[in-house]
């Protein structure tokens, strides 16, 4: 890949919904040719996708995320089903490291369905598939949560590796100020009204945003020459804006040796949890990676190269009284977009009951 191509991608990371032209602007190179670069980089799996993050408060929805240690592999597979059969997972993903062998999972639902949730883990308890559920912060804005994108000037693409001094970034503090990470904000939000139109249109730009307008038509199922449909549908999505934080683009990190991501939960100070969060708020850290608060210290995953793993571990190590280091596991990792059918048409909501939420996919399972 050369250095404009791989320009290119890091791009679309900064900006994943700008138009070709202004990506082939950015790198200095020709629209037709960033057109061709960025459909082979797609149709090659360089990046599988570009994905609208949605504000699940604004939506009347809440995010939960558990770290679940199953008891076997053949548990861990049940889970994963489940995970595939409930209708408001976001994400599912392995996990091991130390005595911690089970997966992580991100629900997004209706508040009140909370309970049920709760209830399907107590059934996989007492069928002995799983051990324990820990919940961790959500990794949303409202939590003060933090993203970092994995920066072009630290790879080299010329030797494939990596170049950051870990102990240089993290003594400099010539542009880090303290962030003052409050664990949880609890202004309330109004929702935003939805209709049935809306819910598909949502799910259609949370599995792949970048596609022209009349690609969403033709997956909507409209005509797109009927008279007013291509208007409708372009205001509907200037509208639909109000509810979407920001856009991801997938990248596959095995072209950039990295193969997981490395979870580190940790105990640490406040000021060393708020040190970390500006460290990170600075842009300077070259590595894709995410950091929450907890109450007693912080969960940071990030997607580092075997090589850099050592560094990693040795800055955990100092600045924190014990960690936990688990890893992601990449390979065995799924996304989901929102469902459609989740929103109930008849009372423009979204469904919430038992045999929907909580009976359904157990029943599946035969665990009911």
């Amino acid at each position: 890949m050369n250095r404009q191509k791989l320009a290119l991608l890091f791009k679309l990371q900064e900006m994943p919904m700008a138009p070709d032209v202004k990506l082939a602007e950015a790198v200095g190179v020709s629209p037709p040719t960033a057109k061709v670069w960025l459909e082979g980089l797609k149709s090659e799996q360089v990046y599988v996708g570009v994905q609208a993050n949605l504000n699940a408060r604004k939506l009347g929805l809440q995010v939960y995320d558990y770290l679940v240690e199953t008891s076997s592999h053949d548990s861990l597979l049940a889970i994963e089903r489940f995970c595939d059969l409930h209708p408001y997972t976001i994400y599912r993903a392995r996990v091991y490291g130390g005595g911690t062998h089970g997966i992580l999972v991100q629900f997004r639902q209706p508040p009140e369905s909370h309970r049920f949730l709760q209830r399907a883990f107590g059934v996989f308890q007492d069928k002995n598939l799983i051990k324990s559920v820990r919940e961790l912060p959500t990794l949303l804005p409202d939590y003060c949560s933090i993203y970092t994108r994995p920066r072009l000037e630290a790879w080299e693409p010329e030797t494939l590796t990596w170049k950051f001094d870990w102990e240089q970034w993290w003594k400099d503090n010539s542009s880090t100020t303290q962030s003052h990470v409050e664990v949880k904000r609890t202004e309330p939000v109004e929702t935003f009204q939805l209709d049935a139109l809306d819910a598909k249109i949502l799910e259609i730009i949370t599995r792949d945003a970048r596609q022209k307008n009349i690609q969403i038509i033709e997956k909507l199922g409209l005509d797109k020459n009927a008279v007013g449909v291509q208007q409708m549908v372009s205001k509907r999505l200037k509208r639909l804006q109000e509810v979407v934080d920001s856009y991801s683009v997938f990248v596959n990190w095995t072209h950039f040796d990295v193969y997981n991501t490395s979870m580190v939960v940790a105990h640490a100070s406040p000021d060393v949890t708020e040190h970390l969060h500006a460290k990170l708020s600075n842009g300077q850290f070259p590595f894709g990676s995410s950091m929450r608060k907890t109450p007693n210290g912080f969960v940071w995953s990030t997607r580092l190269p075997s090589a850099h793993l050592s560094e990693l571990i040795t800055l955990v190590w100092k600045i924190s009284s014990d960690f936990e280091m688990l890893t992601i596991d990449y390979k065995h990792s799924q996304r989901y977009g929102l469902w459609a059918e989740t929103f109930n048409e008849k009372t423009g909501s979204w469904k919430s009951d038992e045999e929907f939420i909580l009976t359904n996919p157990l029943k599946k399972l035969k665990l009911l």
